[in-house]
């Protein structure tokens, strides 16, 4: 508020008179009343248009309060029709020393045209005249009510905050505490009504000590309240500021809230004719969820978030990137079929790229560390684990994940002996490796000091490269312990296959390989009743199981079952053959090959491929794994 505003006297005018005498000093002063209006607009900054007040429109009203004493008072200016005559007719009133009136209608002009600063300047400054009047009339609390209203009118009104402190500071409480401002923001915050008085508390707190979880406080409750842009801004000051290092989880939080926002923001723009502004909105929400998990792992709330924003990714653009961010979205909520199906639909899209090795190793540790894991799925990754260490027996993550894996499968030996492994060839490959290891051993290995020689702590990539001339640790031959007699649990499931009640034989034979994981005639059953139920792809899981506890037929049980699973990749590739789709072939055997490494003539036929493209390196390799698979047999 100008100097202007704030210094005019409290001028009124009497309606004692005769009602003609009266309405002749109103004609008489028309002239003079527009001309202090004119030079009232200028001062204020205000562009308005030209009007006329006639003597019709000059009507007394009765008003009181607010310094008035409850006398009558006559107004020049017209009854207000829009935001600038609001202004003018409450700036009349602040002349006047009607402070009441005058914020009423300065709150008018502030809402019919938010974005006009002068407005909520001029309404901030009558709060200040207001609360300076109560507080001269020995009414601090009315007071601070009303300097609070002024600071979230502007938070820049410097009188307002000093005598707002002058107050609290009256009152016995220290207005320079950063945490009783924060504790009287949270109690605001909770009380209806009560959220301008929150956002200036939540305010005063970050201007006292200006860290990056006040400047969060302050934007998570302006969002609560509506005022999102404002919330967001906050939200990006905060995440540029300090935090302390023991509140992680406040943090991840204020990522959250940053991409649910952003979220929100790309769902306004979901029906523009332009897509890309709702994908790059997407993504930036994304960006945002994946910091909050990445800090903290166990916040479901940024976990369903990044869920949401990759589905929706998804169905715009299926590309490589948007399904590996909902496999892994899918993995944190330990949904390991659905991360499975994402991470497949990856490979098929880009099935050369490296980060599809990182997410295969995210996914065996998943399903290791996690309590959800079904026994046959975690039969799956201690075998293929066990696999990839033989192509990379110097990967410690690998060594680590074997051991988790043995430990949970009841096989405390193995596990210890993979985990020694893993300490001995980088002990910070991962962060849970030593506390799991002195847990299992009841030893105590410091978690600092130097890595193995030879390691490296993002050695993933590596675990899918090309076989080595090293042969496997004796780690991946556990001992065996002590069988257990389930001879009346094989009746039992057999008798279930042989009446047709797959599920039921499903069912009993998963449970009793949970308490049994060493028991390969379970797994052998179990992956026959798969199988009769069309579930090749687990069939063969539970197939690999029982011919690594070496069960007889159980190989046989697998070359066959993978047999049955690439035969509608093989039609697709003999298709592109015809075509003279060389490399498209290759592609197709290669993945028929992941599926069922074991089957020589795949190996076999993509060596022929390779020859006729002319590459007889790789083309020899593939030969040799084929004797290699003949020789296994």
């Amino acid at each position: 508020m100008n100097a202007n505003y704030l210094s005019k006297r409290k001028s009124f005018i009497s309606i004692t008179s005769s009602p003609a005498k009266i309405q002749a000093k109103a004609n008489r002063s028309k002239a003079s009343s527009l001309l202090k209006l004119a030079c009232l607009a200028l001062s204020l900054n205000l562009v308005a248009a030209p009007y006329v007040i006639g003597p019709s429109q000059a009507k007394p009203a009765r008003k009181g309060g607010g310094g008035g004493g409850g006398r009558s008072v006559y107004l020049t200016t017209p009854n207000p029709t829009n935001p600038l005559e609001h202004n003018n007719r409450a700036v009349e009133y602040g002349t006047k020393g009607l402070w009441q009136q005058a914020i009423q209608e300065h709150q008018l002009a502030a809402e019919g045209d938010p974005e006009n600063i002068t407005f909520r300047k001029n309404l901030s400054s009558a709060e200040l005249r207001y609360a300076d009047v109560l507080r001269g009339a020995k009414n601090p609390q009315a007071a601070i009510t009303h300097y609070r209203k002024a600071l979230f009118a502007d938070p820049a009104n410097g009188p307002a905050d000093s005598n707002l402190d002058w107050c609290l500071n009256n009152l016995g409480r220290n207005p320079s505490d950063s945490t009783y401002r924060t504790e009287l923001a949270r109690n605001f915050e909770g009380a209806p009504g009560h959220f301008e008085d929150a956002v200036v508390e939540y305010r005063k707190a970050a201007k006292l000590v200006d860290s990056g979880i006040n400047h969060y406080r302050l934007g998570a409750c302006l969002i609560k309240g509506g005022k999102i842009l404002e919330g967001y801004e906050e939200l990006l000051i905060a995440l540029r500021k300090d935090w302390p290092k023991d509140d992680a989880n406040t943090l991840s939080e204020c990522h959250t809230l940053l991409g649910d926002t952003l979220k929100d923001f790309a769902y306004k723009a979901k029906t523009y004719p332009d897509k890309t502004i709702f994908t790059r909105r997407l993504n930036n929400a994304a960006t945002a969820y994946r910091r909050a998990v990445t800090i903290n792992p166990s916040n479901m709330d940024a976990v369903r978030g990044l869920t949401n924003v990759a589905l929706e990714a998804c169905a715009v653009t299926p590309s490589f990137r948007n399904e590996m961010l909902l496999g892994g979205a899918y993995l944190l909520q330990a949904d390991f079929d659905r991360a499975k199906v994402c991470y497949e639909k990856a490979w098929r899209a880009e099935p050369t790229n490296p980060d599809l090795a990182k997410a295969r190793i995210a996914y065996h540790q998943a399903v290791v560390e996690t309590p959800l894991s079904t026994p046959m799925r975690l039969a799956e990754t201690v075998q293929k684990v066990d696999d990839l260490i033989r192509l990379n027996p110097n990967d410690a993550q690998l060594w680590y994940i074997l051991s988790r894996g043995r430990d949970r499968q009841g096989e405390k030996a193995g596990a210890i002996e993979a985990a020694d492994k893993a300490i001995s060839i980088n002990k910070f490959v991962n962060p849970n490796l030593v506390p799991f290891y002195n847990n299992l051993t009841g030893k105590s290995v410091a978690a600092t000091g130097p890595a193995g020689a030879g390691a490296s702590a993002s050695a993933t990539a590596g675990a899918l490269g090309a076989p080595t001339n090293t042969t496997a640790s004796s780690a991946t031959a556990p001992e065996k312990p002590v069988p257990v007699n389930n001879s009346a649990g094989y009746a039992k499931i057999e008798s279930l296959i042989k009446e047709n009640k797959l599920d039921e034989a499903v069912k009993e034979a998963d449970t009793l390989a949970g308490a049994s994981p060493s028991d390969g005639k379970v797994w052998l059953l179990e992956g026959t009743a798969l199988e009769k139920q069309g579930k090749l792809d687990d069939a063969a899981t539970a197939y690999r199981q029982a011919a690594g506890l070496k069960e007889p037929g159980a190989a046989d049980a697998l070359r066959q079952v993978n047999t049955s699973r690439v035969q509608p990749l093989l039609k697709d590739a003999e298709k592109l053959l015809l075509e003279k789709n060389n490399s498209g072939a290759a592609a197709i055997y290669k993945e028929a090959i992941i599926l069922a490494p074991n089957l020589s003539n795949l190996h076999r036929k993509l060596a022929e491929i390779l020859k006729l493209m002319g590459d007889e390196g790789e083309a020899a390799k593939e030969i040799k794994k084929a004797d290699d698979a003949e020789k296994a047999k």
